[in-house]
Parts: structure tokens; C-alpha cells; sequence
């Protein structure tokens, strides 16, 4: 159901598919390590048992219902302190995708994916630094297809948007092309701006009014940017200055 994707340029030219597996992400590290994986190999499965989120966090999936896989990526042109390009253009892959089906899709710092107010695809992304670069990136997806959920949940699925189920073989080539696009294109270094300023225009509350959670307070904001190492720039009522945030540092608040 799962084969390699042959006018891929990068990314999904080799494919790996095991029925059932503890962590997609696990596997690719695995193989990386072993020196069995060339740049772009995805590792996908019907089943993860294990598969892990942001900070510890768990990421549940109905076996058989929708995509779940790990990239390879060998990003060695690629300084440290520009990282967090990895993460916009598979953030922007993925927008790019999932757009095609909804224009309320939008992507919430730093790299899910939601349809209006509702989470839709997850990214855990695992570097690994090698002197001055990183010899290797492990890309970990989770994309809702075909799981249904109840209207009241902050998750949604493609099946649950559109009203139909969809083929997972025909999803799994059609999100390929449009990650291999923007990966290919960071690979030039010479689009960097245009990723950036690319991901702040499909960026959830970008230049608009918002309300967080911050401090055990509710607090009107907007985001102002994202800074080069990946830290959220939000502006905040009654704040003089532009505050920076990593991960669970600041809470939206979608109600």
C-alpha cells in the first residue's frame, strides 16, 4: 500500500512499512544509526503502539485509520543556530497538504497543524548534532485521516472534514510530494527569508488578536514573529515590550 514515491526528489524515495511497530521514530533512529538509511527513507506503519509527542507527551492513533511515519533527513548544510528551519518546512509541507482540503487550516507554533480550533497532524522532530551541523534529523508524523471524533474534542480528522473516508495509499503519496517541495527547497539556502515569511502567513494568530494563558491569567496578545532559534514572539496587553517563549511556557486558550 506504502511504495516508494519515484519522482520524489528527497523525501519518499525509499519507503519502509511495518504493519505494527512501538515508535516510527525509533525505527528510522535505528536504522541511521546502523547506517541503513539514506536521506529521505520513511518509515511508516499501520499501528504505533508507542508513538510519543512534544515534551513527553503521548500521540494515540486508531491502527489502520490514518498516516503515521518518520523522514529521515540528513541536513548537514544546515548550521545549528537555523534548526528550527526543519520545523517550518515540514510545518509548511504539511500546510501546504492538508490546505488543499480546508482554508481554515492553519499552523500552530511550533508545528502542529489545525483545521479552525482543532488539531488535525502532529510533528515530533529529533536532532542529531554532529560539530558545527546536524548529521541527522528524525521527522516523526501523525496526520488524522480516517479516525472519527466526537464534535465536542480539540481533534479533528481529513474523514471528519470532508464527510468521507480517504485512501491512505493515495494521502500517503499526495503529503510526500508536498513535504519533498519545501524540504528540497531549503536545501537551496538561498529561500530562507521566503521560509520564514512563508510560515508566519500561515501562522495561528500571526498579526491577530488571541488570548493566552499566561501566569494563571488570561491575556489578549498576538504574535509577533518567531525568532531564528525557534522562540515564540508574542506581544501582550499590559506588557511594555515583545516577550519570547519556548514550549509550554505560554498556553492558548481556544475557548
Amino acid at each position: 500500500m506504502y511504495n516508494a514515491i519515484h519522482n520524489s526528489l528527497i523525501i519518499g524515495k525509499k519507503v519502509i512499512y511495518l504493519p505494527s511497530c512501538h515508535s516510527t521514530n525509533d525505527i528510522a533512529a535505528e536504522l541511521v544509526q546502523n547506517g541503513l538509511a539514506e536521506e529521505g527513507t520513511v518509515v511508516i506503519t499501520d499501528n504505533q503502539t508507542g508513538g510519543r509527542g512534544q515534551r513527553g507527551t503521548t500521540w494515540g492513533s486508531e491502527a489502520g485509520k490514518n498516516l503515521t511515519f518518520s523522514i529521515v533527513l540528513k541536513p548537514l548544510f544546515l548550521p545549528i543556530d537555523q534548526q528550527f528551519l526543519i520545523s517550518q518546512v515540514i510545518a509548511l509541507g504539511l500546510y501546504d497538504y492538508l490546505s488543499s482540503f480546508s482554508e481554515r487550516t492553519r499552523i500552530k507554533w511550533p508545528n502542529d497543524i489545525y483545521i479552525s480550533t482543532k488539531k488535525i497532524s502532529g510533528t515530533l522532530i529529533e536532532n542529531s548534532i554532529q560539530g558545527t551541523g546536524i548529521s541527522s534529523s528524525i521527522v516523526g508524523i501523525g496526520i488524522n485521516i480516517n479516525q472519527h471524533y466526537e464534535p465536542q474534542n480539540r481533534i479533528t480528522s481529513l474523514a471528519d472534514e470532508v464527510g468521507s473516508e480517504l485512501v491512505l495509499g493515495v494521502e500517503f503519496k499526495n503529503v510526500m510530494r508536498f513535504l519533498d517541495q519545501r524540504y528540497v527547497r531549503l536545501r537551496h539556502m538561498t529561500e530562507t527569508d521566503g521560509i520564514r515569511t512563508a510560515y508566519l502567513r500561515a501562522l495561528y494568530g500571526y498579526q491577530q488578536p488571541v488570548t493566552f494563558n499566561y501566569q494563571n491569567k488570561r491575556v489578549v496578545g498576538m504574535v509577533t514573529g518567531v525568532a531564528d532559534n525557534g522562540r515564540l514572539l508574542v506581544s501582550l496587553e499590559g506588557y511594555e515590550s515583545i516577550l519570547d517563549f519556548g514550549m509550554k511556557e505560554i498556553e492558548w486558550v481556544w475557548d
